[in-house]
């Protein structure tokens, strides 16, 4: 009778919150938001930018913004500023440079941005890093681990995305972020997940900035908070003890406003290696 005692236990300290629990309508109009996103890499590649405006969490409809001018800069370790690309195509507020871009190790970069009515955004000048090698990636206790020499002369942020295939199928993927105070300096600094299966396993070492490295931690938090409850249709009562959303701060700035403004443009390099297990 134990377990059944637990149960209604449970079940009784719960009545007093749910009696509690009224339906309040939200007040106050709703008023969009731009959102900006992309990314630049160690590699030759197209720039992709997402641009959009914030919609209803009732709305199931993307708000794309089609007429921005988008425009890349560079600065040189010698402060020479210089406009890498302005030419973009646009479809869906997804704006593709025409031509492939190839981010320089050591250059800073970032992004402006300029809406139809005048409003403008620019995004932090982010270095891009030099990349960080993978030396060997193992199993410990039947669990992955990539190993690398860590730079000990500065702060260095990692994400490591962790890509587990079966017979040439993705069966699935982990992402890892840690930053390199346990192992400042280490030429056998090692990053693991707890994550195993399949037969080919790739493994993608990216050397974060730290706005980056603080963007993806919170989204990955966001993300975790929103599953820890599973399905909301047989867990809502227990929905009012779940964690805070989290305040994505990313490193995109409105410029007329001087205000914080939505997502954000990562400056990031990357070392990738595949092995078989």
């Amino acid at each position: 009778m134990k377990p059944l005692y637990r149960i209604i236990l449970i079940s009784l300290c719960f009545i007093p919150v749910l009696s509690c629990l009224k339906e309040t309508p939200l007040e106050g109009e709703f008023e969009p938001q731009v959102f900006i996103y992309g990314y630049l890499i160690n590699n030759t590649d197209n720039i992709k930018i997402t641009i959009q405006k914030t919609v209803p969490v009732n709305t199931t409809t993307l708000d794309p913004i089609n007429d921005a001018s988008v425009f890349l800069y560079t600065e040189d370790p010698d402060g020479t500023v210089r406009l890498v690309t302005d030419d973009f195509r646009v479809s869906e507020g997804v704006y593709l440079s025409t031509d492939a871009v190839i981010g320089l190790i050591g250059n800073k970069y970032w992004i402006e941005v300029t809406l139809a009515d005048g409003t403008t955004y620019e995004s932090v000048h982010e270095p891009l890093k030099e990349p960080v090698q993978i030396k060997t990636i193992s199993k410990v206790n039947g669990y992955p681990r990539v190993i690398f020499s860590d730079p000990g002369n500065e702060t260095n942020f990692y994400q490591v995305h962790f890509t587990f295939y079966s017979n040439g199928n993705l069966i699935s993927e982990v992402f890892e972020l840690s930053n390199d105070v346990l192992f400042n300096g280490n030429e056998n600094a090692y990053i693991e997940t707890f994550t195993s299966g399949g037969d080919i396993l790739g493994v993608s070492l990216s050397n974060l900035n730290f706005h980056t490295y603080e963007y993806y931690v919170a989204a990955h938090e966001q993300y975790d908070n929103q599953v820890d409850f599973g399905d909301p249709e047989t867990t809502e009562p227990f929905l009012v003890f779940s964690k805070p959303p989290i305040n994505l701060v990313g490193n995109i700035r409105n410029t007329t406003t001087d205000r914080k403004a939505l997502g954000f443009f990562g400056v990031f390099s990357f070392s990738y290696q595949e092995v078989s297990f």
